[in-house]
């Protein structure tokens, strides 16, 4: 087994990469953060902010994909307090699987800034058959959520006409994956190791159909 010489993750981790020295890809992507600009950056934030705010009138400007963790906390609180923004939330909740202090997390985050949040509750027997399916033949049993996490904001962010979508880390750059390059778009992060690599056609079955999935397949990028 390697392991990274910094930070000693092993390599059993899924898409996790090392450089010549033995050192992992997140390691080197932390290195890059300490010549990253961060006031210029916060530039292109404001000036981001400044193109969608109050583009709906008094409506929505933008929408935060949502957990209830550290990134949805921070997230909305530099959206609504810092920039001023009007966001709207979408979450996903896991039928099996949220814990009291997931679910009061995602209170807190509504309570706390004042933003209206719209949980998906996903068909309970298609995520049984789905989590059966994706576990035995890919060992992934959570997948539909994971999708769902990414692609289901997107199919909301129409609906609300709100085209600045907010997301959280890339897991991918922060911790290994196929996807750990740092882009200005989070539009890719579908590609990132979590919730891809699995053929839609290959979950079709006599209990799944192409209905089923609809919200696991995003948008095209024009669609806005």
């Amino acid at each position: 087994m390697k392991y990274c010489k910094k930070c000693v993750m092993p390599d059993t981790r899924p898409g996790i990469t090392f450089d010549s020295d033995g050192v992992c890809m997140p390691c080197k992507n932390h290195e890059r953060k300490q010549k990253v600009d961060y006031e210029a950056r916060f530039e292109e934030f404001k000036k981001l902010c400044d193109t969608y705010r109050g583009c709906n009138g008094d409506s929505w400007d933008c929408a935060i994909a949502v957990s209830g963790g550290k990134d949805s906390h921070f997230q909305t609180y530099m959206m609504k307090e810092v920039m001023g923004m009007n966001p709207i939330l979408f979450s996903v909740e896991d039928n099996f699987s949220m814990t009291e202090a997931g679910r009061h997390n995602l209170r807190n985050i509504s309570e706390a800034f004042g933003c209206h949040l719209i949980t998906l509750k996903p068909d309970i027997r298609t995520q049984k058959a789905l989590m059966r399916k994706t576990f035995e033949k890919y060992g992934k049993p959570t997948w539909f959520i994971d999708r769902l996490i990414y692609t289901y904001p997107i199919h909301m962010a129409l609906k609300f006409n709100t085209p600045l979508l907010v997301y959280g880390e890339n897991v991918s750059y922060e911790y290994g994956g196929g996807d750990s390059e740092e882009t200005y778009s989070a539009r890719e992060i579908l590609s990132n190791g979590v919730a891809s690599d699995i053929s839609l056609e290959d979950l079709i079955d006599e209990q799944i159909s192409k209905k089923d999935l609809d919200l696991t397949i995003a948008p095209p990028p024009l669609a806005f």
